[in-house]
């Protein structure tokens, strides 16, 4: 007969299935029956060792009964990590605790006992660099005041130490919240002086500010205020060395509910008994603010700062340097002595930061002033900072050179010749000997294989600026002429134009210098191909430095011109001849026409190779393409009269048969004969100025036809007239 299934259920369903192999009974041994709730309550990991190292053999005392023993493990089983177990633990005998920690507060110990011991080792191996959360986890119970839950466990220095301002749990504060966070702790380390009265409190910073390194015996209330200022330093110095920072320094002094106003506000003649007094204490307070600031900078890491964090790290060391002459009046030290005692906090600013700070300091400052440099206008005056010079010394100038040519290699060409157009950073002592290097790569610019032809009027400009004559004087002449090419561009900015007329008033001036004869045929050239007229419609010459943003007085007529030459020739001659007399200024005179004539002549004559057809040639084939200008040439010879042996009359001869252009015959004929005509004569000096006048107002006038300018001849005749008065 087979069973049925409910005899099968009872069957497999005992009823001491529950207890598996739990013994029924207690054992009577201590060591066991403690052993047994453990096991019992299914503890294991590291949680089971401390329990059992710490309560095993004091259990009976610690927790009267199995019972509690039982209770307690299955609160623990609720928790996830062994330390959140040994924190249910702690805090369900937060009463023991609590004794233990009162001892502390009386008597500065703590006698040993199984649940302080526990702590300890729980402490150690969970929660050594997080005393925040063991403290938030349960301890806050038994030590209401974070501090001296910190000086009972941690030690009375922990909260000077790196770990408690890194400690995880302050990271996940907002900068409002963390820089709270540390004021309040601030206000439990001086808590004995914040509850002093106002007059109280300023005789204890009186105290203090006039005791060197605080050696005189402290009340109370001004070793907790010496403490909590300690614990500002400490704060300062680990909060710049953190890698993301949540305020800056000024928000540490001045926001977040800072006690330090309130500290200043301490400062009035009321209460310290006097104005001396009320200044000495200021200038104590800045002075302890000044030294913060120095170790937020020291101690900032700048390594693996970025690029914004090193600008503004940089900034603050610049405005600390700015002020660190804090406290310091101009009755106290005379100019001299004041620039010593900057110098010498300059200099423990620098031996405090590390090689890699003063490295990116010095590297920002290059870079900075590389923007600034290459931001500016074209023309404008281009400079390095001035707190370059702090570099040019035996102590940094190698390392401020060595990264200068680090970052002036990276740049183009332009870029370099803008840097290097400047002087260099001066210090004396240090200017002539340690710059030769400067000039050797400015030298080297030009040289270049690539050099870009546009620039070469700038590098001869600055070489001329510099000192540089010898090397420029090869480049002025080709300079001279880029830049004419570039004036005929008509796209130029009123800023460029204004770098080219600045530029030609210093090559002009070289290459006169050099030779006469160039300087006029340049200044003839610019004329030619001039976009801007040089007169108005009345052909009367614009003045001035600058007009209009087209001319610099670098130009001036070429009567004016002559008589500025012939001034300089005099007074070089004025040495050696008593007197000049009229034939040297004539004479003089006349080889300056002769040159004018002698460019007019080239103008009209054909380009090398080309040669006359049928008797006829093409614009295009002659140097001079515009007939409007061929016959001004033609009437400024005529106006001088000068044949030069013949070239003119032979020249102006093959134009008037040959010209294409009916009205340059015509005029051709005419100076044919005016030639001619004046060839035998002996002009005095006043008639050569006459005619140097009379040959320019011609050339201003086909300018302006050239360009496509009204002309009130009426007018013009009157200028002419009026000119032809006075040469």
């Amino acid at each position: 007969m087979k069973p049925n299934s409910h005899d099968m259920e009872k069957t497999m369903c005992r009823i001491d299935a529950s207890f598996g192999n739990i013994t029924l009974d207690e054992k009577n041994d201590p060591t066991d029956r403690f052993l047994q709730a453990v096991d019992e309550s299914c503890i294991d990991d590291d949680f089971r060792e401390l329990f059992i190292k710490y309560f095993q053999n004091n259990w009976q005392s610690t927790f009267s009964s199995p019972s509690r023993i039982e209770e307690v493990l299955k609160k623990t089983n609720q928790a996830n990590s062994i330390s959140e177990k040994c924190l249910v633990l702690l805090v369900s005998h937060e009463v023991k605790l609590s004794f233990a920690f009162n001892c502390y507060q009386i008597s500065g110990k703590t006698l040993s006992s199984p649940f302080y011991d526990f702590l300890i080792e729980v402490k150690n191996s969970y929660f050594a660099s997080s005393p925040l959360a063991l403290y938030r986890g349960g301890m806050k119970t038994v030590a209401p005041n974070y501090l001296q839950f910190l000086c009972w466990l941690y030690g009375e220095d922990y909260c000077y130490s790196k770990m408690f301002f890194d400690e995880e749990a302050l990271d996940e504060l907002s900068g409002q919240d963390r820089a709270q966070f540390f004021w309040d702790f601030f206000e439990s380390i001086s808590y004995d002086f914040l509850i002093l009265s106002k007059y109280q409190k300023v005789k204890e910073l009186i105290r203090i500010s006039s005791s060197a390194d605080y050696v005189c015996p402290l009340t109370k209330g001004g070793q907790s205020i010496v403490n909590g200022l300690e614990f500002i330093r400490v704060w300062i110095k680990f909060e710049s060395q953190r890698q993301t920072k949540s305020y800056c320094l000024h928000d540490i002094f001045y926001g977040y509910h800072s006690y330090w106003k309130d500290i200043l506000n301490l400062t009035f003649d009321e209460a310290t008994g006097s104005t001396d007094t009320t200044k000495q204490l200021k200038k104590w307070l800045d002075e302890f603010r000044y030294d913060c600031k120095k170790l937020w900078l020291i101690n900032t890491d700048s390594a693996q700062a970025s690029k914004d964090e090193i600008e503004a790290w940089v900034r603050n060391v610049e405005v600390y340097l700015d002020y660190i002459s804090i406290g310091v009046s101009w009755d106290e030290l005379n100019s001299d002595e004041l620039k010593s005692f900057e110098k010498k906090k300059f200099n423990e600013l620098c031996a405090d930061l590390s090689p890699v700070q003063m490295s990116k300091w010095i590297e920002w400052s290059i870079q900075d002033d590389f923007t600034k440099i290459l931001e500016l206008k074209t023309g404008s005056i281009k400079q390095l900072s001035p707190c370059h010079s702090r570099w040019i010394t035996k102590e940094y100038f190698e390392l401020w050179k060595t990264i200068f040519l680090e970052k002036l290699d990276i740049l183009d060409v332009e870029s370099q010749l803008s840097v290097l157009s400047c002087y260099p950073p001066y210090s004396e002592g240090y200017y002539s000997e340690r710059f030769q290097w400067w000039s050797e790569r400015f030298s080297l610019l030009i040289q270049a294989e690539k050099f870009p032809k546009h620039l070469i009027p700038s590098w001869t400009y600055i070489a001329l600026e510099n000192g540089s004559r010898d090397q420029a004087l090869p480049y002025v002449d080709k300079s001279i002429g880029i830049l004419r090419g570039e004036l005929s561009n008509s796209t130029l900015t009123s800023d460029e134009v204004k770098a080219c007329h600045n530029h030609l008033k210093r090559l002009l001036s070289a290459i006169d210098k050099l030779s006469i004869q160039k300087g006029l045929r340049h200044r003839l050239m610019l004329q030619r191909f001039s976009t801007v007229p040089y007169s108005d419609e009345k052909l009367l010459m614009n003045s001035g430095a600058l007009y209009q943003g087209h001319f610099y007085d670098w130009y001036a007529s070429l009567n004016n011109l002559a008589r500025e030459w012939f001034c300089n020739l005099q007074n070089h001659y004025s040495e050696m001849m008593q007197t000049i007399d009229e034939e040297f200024e004539n004479k003089f005179y006349t080889e300056f026409a002769c040159e004018l004539s002698e460019f007019f002549l080239t103008r009209l004559r054909l380009r090398k190779g080309e040669k006359a057809k049928d008797g006829q040639y093409d614009s295009s084939q002659a140097i001079e393409k515009s007939s409007i200008w061929r016959q001004g040439y033609l009437k400024a010879l005529a106006e001088l009269g000068f044949d030069l042996n013949g070239k003119v009359h032979k020249t102006v001869n093959f134009t008037q048969k040959s010209d294409p252009d009916e009205s340059v015959r015509a005029i051709a004929s005419e100076c044919y004969k005016a030639v001619r005509r004046h060839a035998k004569k002996s002009p005095s000096t006043q008639d050569i100025k006459r005619s140097i006048v009379a040959a320019e107002w011609w050339l201003l006038m086909c300018q302006r036809h050239e360009l496509g300018l009204e002309v009130k001849h009426e007018e013009a005749l009157k200028t002419r007239r009026n000119l032809m008065r006075h040469p």
